[in-house]
């Protein structure tokens, strides 16, 4: 191992440990990272850490330029999916067969056996074997079953192998004389996938699957179309196809270089894992450019039992907002898995179906859980990565009126187990531009090599300003305030806790307000004057001044105050 290597190795170790900590992303086994990074760029330096926190839903706002017809529904608690069985993995097909009901897709390739394999009848273990390859062996394959295994011409018949071990490429380690199959000493593949599976596993070349299912499956038509070189496609393309049979690796160096697999591996294999939820993760990378892919279940089935539970969940999210406008859809699904899940570290954590069905999840998790339901309300979206505080976060994209938004579903949420009230919400990051984003946390990654990320500079739909509680200037703070106050108290229907939210224009106003609005004077000017049934049980002030210019925190420039009922 040279100089490089040791110092890359270095990097790596730290980069896998930590690569999405803050969403909860602790790698089973540290991804090799021998080559150069991706470099991330950094944004605009920001001041300190606290996290924001505006109040519980309330009447859903008139839109700009166009009004809510309805207030947003209160966020309902998950209910037991359904368990019907999802769709084949592959949806189009040239023939069909009675027995399990598979598909087969015409194609036409030559491909070598990787190891000793058996040949079947049909495409699963559950077909009698009618005969063998040795490794090595030629093959014409002349179709792709719905299961994933290929159809081949084997003595004059159809047979059937599956995937995992055939390749484009004959086998260097081939014997030069193969043992004849009745040799009793030759063990053959039991066609399963396993941990040990060659590394030119999943799918091959120009008979990889196609991109319509799974892209379609996760929401991804228009985010796959934003990739600037059809080889990053062909790469998705390739380890969806992997992930739609739980293939244990796949490789890609027919697409990718060791350092774009690296950035593929950590910010981009999750457009692959929205629906498919039972992928988790990207384990490792190696030299050959294989990746080793993990998963949260056994087996495919399991794996589409997931799906299947997934997809129930958000058919009633969906169907209750059907009647709403864009802007309430948005808002009411950010609402939702704020209110229905818990940010924190559990089976389920980094995929969607944690928020979703399971009730819990991390910054990676959120992600998936805003792009699969914002996606299958019909909105274009995208992925966003970057470093939040201190460790890589993930948020999304989402186009609103013609124009793009960022959604930062996991800092919606500041609840974790010990909340001592679920109804608090932080409004902060919904439908937010890119010059918030990078005032709220330490890094947006460049990945324009990679895809075009469209850009967010509209504050049309700011929170606080469709809601009256934004102040642009000092001599309105105390109006504005008492204004907020006081909606906030004729909505309290007797709740135990109320929060009064404002955001300001600049740091400079914020750090004004907070000098000035105490517990003291804001109860003596505005509090005192509308209420006594509620006193100032605290102040949370998500911003307030650093010592150093190199501590940061998120700068959202907003103010809560919280009222409990004497």
């Amino acid at each position: 191992m040279n100089f490089r290597r040791i110092a890359a190795f270095i990097v790596a170790a730290v980069l896998a440990m930590t690569a999405l900590a803050a969403c909860g992303r602790i790698p089973e086994e540290p991804i090799e990272q021998p080559g150069v990074t991706l470099d991330p760029a950094a944004t605009a330096e920001i001041p300190a850490d606290s996290s924001s926190a505006p109040t519980e839903a309330t009447p859903a706002p008139t839109e700009p330029t166009e009004p809510a017809t309805e207030p947003t529904e209160p966020a309902t608690e998950p209910t037991e999916p359904a368990t019907e069985p999802t769709t084949e993995a592959t949806k189009e097909s040239a023939k069909k067969t009675d027995k399990n009901d598979f598909t087969v897709e015409d194609l036409t390739a030559t491909k070598y056996a990787t190891i000793s394999l058996n040949v079947r009848s049909g495409p699963s273990t559950e077909f009698g074997r009618i005969g063998a390859l040795n490794e090595g062996d030629e093959v014409k394959v002349t179709g792709r079953a719905s299961t994933g295994w290929y159809r081949i011409e084997y003595k004059g018949e159809t047979g059937y192998v599956s995937n995992i071990y055939l390749s484009d490429d004959k086998p260097a380690s081939a014997p030069e004389k193969k043992p004849a199959e009745s040799d009793g000493d030759v063990e053959y593949a039991d066609d399963e996938p396993t941990e040990t599976a060659p590394d030119n596993s999943s799918t091959g070349g120009d008979v990889s699957y196609t991109a319509g299912d799974w892209v379609k499956d996760n929401g991804a038509e228009y985010m796959y179309g934003l990739f600037s070189e059809s080889r990053y496609q062909k790469a998705l393309d390739k380890l969806a196809g992997a992930v739609q049979i739980m293939a244990p690796t796949v490789n890609l160096k027919e697409y990718l270089n060791y350092d774009e697999a690296m950035a593929f591996a950590q910010y981009i294999a999750q457009i692959v894992g929205t629906t498919y939820c039972y992928f988790d993760q990207v384990t490792r990378v190696n030299d050959n450019i294989t990746l080793t892919l993990g998963y949260y279940v056994d087996t495919l089935e399991e794996g589409q039992k997931m799906v299947s539970r997934l997809e129930s969940a958000g058919d009633k999210i969906i169907k209750t907002i059907s009647g709403y406008s864009d802007y309430n859809k948005i808002k009411y699904i950010y609402e939702w898995i704020a209110k229905n899940s818990v940010y924190e570290h559990s089976k389920y954590f980094a995929s969607a179906y944690g928020p979703i069905v399971d009730g819990n999840g991390t910054c990676v998790g959120y992600a998936k859980a805003a792009f699969y339901l914002l996606s299958r309300a019909g909105f274009d979206t995208v992925y966003v990565c970057g470093n939040g505080l201190n460790d890589d976060h993930m948020w999304v994209k989402v186009k609103l009126g013609g124009k793009w938004y960022n959604v930062d579903e996991g800092w919606a949420d500041p609840r974790d187990g010990n909340a001592i009230d679920d109804n608090f919400l932080v409004y902060d990051f919904l439908l937010v531009n890119d010059e918030y984003i990078k005032n709220t946390r330490t890094k947006v990654y460049d990945l324009s090599k990679y895809y075009t990320m469209p850009s967010a500079t509209s504050d049309d739909y700011n929170w606080y300003k469709m809601n009256d509680c934004y102040v642009s200037d000092m001599s309105e703070a105390e109006s504005i305030i008492r204004a907020a106050t006081k909606k906030a108290l004729d909505n309290a229907n007797g709740k135990k806790y109320v929060y009064v939210n404002i955001q300001f224009a600049t740091t400079e106003l914020h750090y004004d307000a907070v000098d000035y609005y105490g517990k003291a004077n804001f109860a003596k000017d505005i509090l005192n004057d509308l209420t006594s049934k509620y006193v100032l049980d605290g102040r949370r002030m998500d911003c307030h001044r650093t010592a150093t210019d190199t501590q940061k925190i998120k700068q959202t420039r907003s103010l809560v105050f919280r009222l409990i009922k004497k």
